[in-house]
Order: C-alpha cells, then structure tokens, then sequence
C-alpha cells in the first residue's frame, strides 16, 4: 500500500535547513521551494535504507510539540513508508514497530560529516544489494556470534524457518505463516518445548536485518535478540546446530530440575515427618514444572520427587527421581 502525500506546510518553529547525523544515518530537511504554501522534503540515508534524493514529506504536528514527517524510502523489500520525528535538537527514527523499539537518535548539525551526493550514491548500491538478498529469501539467524536458525522466504509460498538453541527447537525446518507490522515481518511457527500446541513467534525488522523473540506487544530486556544475514545451512551445518543446542538444553534442564525438585522436596516434609502428596502441592508449585508429571514419594525420613516428561521434547527429557 501507498500513501499519496500532498504538499505541506512547513513544520512551525522548526529552522530549515535542517542537517542530522548519527548512528549510521544522515538527513536533511530543507522548505520545497516548488510549493506555493512553503512544503517539505527530505533526503535521508542509512546502512540499508535510504530516499531517492530529497523526496516529499508530509508534516504531523502532535499533541507533545514535536512535529512528524512521512516519507518514502527504499527498504531491502521496496519503498516503504518512514517516520521521523523532530523535537529540539534531534529527531528520532522509529524502525521497529513495537513502541521504543529499534529507534535511531539523530542530533542537529551546522555541517554534515558526509558529502550527500556521494553518501546518497553509496546508500543506493547498498539498498539494490539489500534487495537482491531479499529476492533470494535465505537467511542464516545468529546469536551472539553463533548459529541459531535458518530462515527462507520463498515468494508467494509460506516461509521456511527452523531453529536450535537453548530455549527453542524444530526438529527439522518447518513451514510458518507470516504478516507484516510496519518494518517487521512477524513470523509464527510451530517449535518445541510446546505444553498447550502454542507455537513461536520471532520478528523480523527488514531495515536493520536483526530479529527478536517477542515476549509481548512491548518490547523489555529479557526478549533474545538475533542478527539475521545472507546464508544457507548446509546438512552437517544444522545437524551440528542441533546437537549443541540439544546439550545445552538438556544441561540448563538438569540444573533447574534439580534445584527446583529439592527446594519442592523440603517443602513436601512435614512436621509429622510424612510427605505430603502432590496433589496438595500442585496448586503452588505446579506452575514450577510445565511439561512434567509429578509425583512426591516417601523415601526413608525425606521426600523423594519422581520426574517424567508428559511429552519428551526440547528442554523436556529428563526422567528421574530426586530428594533434598
């Protein structure tokens, strides 16, 4: 979808011409001299994005006394419709969708670093690259530095995702469905450990090329966060993905099973020195062990807390007996 924008007034308070520069990305704002009631374009350039030359903005003023432009770009997966806005002596980009996220700060200058023309040029072989690699739809998902998942667009079929690390895991890559949130292209799959058949989700964002394990609809500190660049897995590739995640997962399974087990193992003794059943305990503890069945047995003067997985998956595979 496009938006059609007309020419506008040029934002009130707001000196022009106005230069920003940081984080990779340079703009100018300049008054349309091509429109009778004082219009604005601007030319805007980053690492994978960027406008053609000084292109047509069209100005919001909000409630706060900052001031929006609307703008087109050219993104890895065509022209797209960015935001800016301008408060002070700066101005925000937003790129992620989610509120705060992925946001570049730019600060005013009386000169830019970059010459613009050539700057510009740059921008635009970066971007008809970006959008060669999107055209080929393989990806390769990193985590600080290690594989983590692979991921392949295919046109007008649904993408192609599987994962492998710690927290997450398809046994083999698998058809998801996919829609887009601004910048983002949010991807739900099906993918193990899973208790309820609820799936995953992770999101994309096309200019930035990174991606993120959405915990909510606002993004906090806790969420992972992955790189996401050109590549294919090869066989041996995935297959040595797997098995480190699956002994990663399985070592961060038995460490929280057994201190969480022997902490429920105290508080199944009683004063009598008899275990009190499981399910007297479930309605507080069984939220500490989702994807097991449980059962507390008497084993001399302790208690015994006997594990089994309901569904052997990722992160779910230990089957065993433990006491305080």
């Amino acid at each position: 979808m496009f938006w059609f924008l007309a020419c506008a007034i040029g934002p009130p308070g707001i000196d022009l011409p106005l230069r920003l520069e940081g984080e990779g990305v340079v703009a100018e704002v300049t008054r349309d001299a091509g429109c009778d009631d004082g219009g604005v374009r601007i030319g805007l350039w980053g690492e994978r994005f960027g406008t053609r030359g000084h292109t047509r903005a069209d100005v919001v003023p909000d409630d706060d006394g900052s001031v929006w432009l609307h703008f087109r770009v050219d993104t890895g997966l065509g022209e797209a419709i960015a935001a800016l806005r301008i408060e002070g002596n700066g101005a925000v980009l937003p790129l992620g969708a989610r509120p705060g996220e992925g946001e570049l700060l730019l600060q005013r200058v009386d000169e830019l670093s970059v010459d613009l023309t050539t700057f510009a040029g740059q921008t635009a072989e970066r971007v008809k690259a970006e959008q060669a690699l999107w055209q080929d739809g393989s990806f390769v998902i990193q985590s600080d530095g290690s594989v983590v998942g692979e991921l392949q667009f295919r046109g007008d079929q649904a993408p192609v995702i599987g994962v492998a690390d710690a927290w997450w895991f398809t046994p083999r890559p698998v058809e998801a469905t996919f829609e887009t949130d601004g910048a983002d292209l949010v991807i739900t799959f099906d993918v193990e450990p899973s208790f309820e058949g609820e799936g995953a989700q992770i999101r994309v964002n096309v200019p930035t090329r990174t991606a993120v394990a959405p915990l909510g609809p606002v993004p906090v500190q806790e969420e992972r966060r992955f790189t996401v660049t050109p590549g294919r897995l090869s066989g041996d590739e995935r297959t040595e993905m797997q098995r480190l995640a699956v002994t990663e997962a399985d070592a961060l399974e038995r460490r929280y099973v057994d201190d969480m087990a022997r902490r429920l193992s105290a508080a199944a003794l009683q004063p009598s020195g008899l275990c009190a059943e499981w399910n007297q305990l479930k309605p507080d503890w069984g939220v500490m062990f989702p994807g097991y069945t449980v059962d507390v047995l008497q084993q001399g003067t302790t208690c015994a807390v006997e594990l089994e997985p309901t569904r052997v998956q990722h992160g779910r595979r230990y089957q065993g007996t433990i006491s305080r």
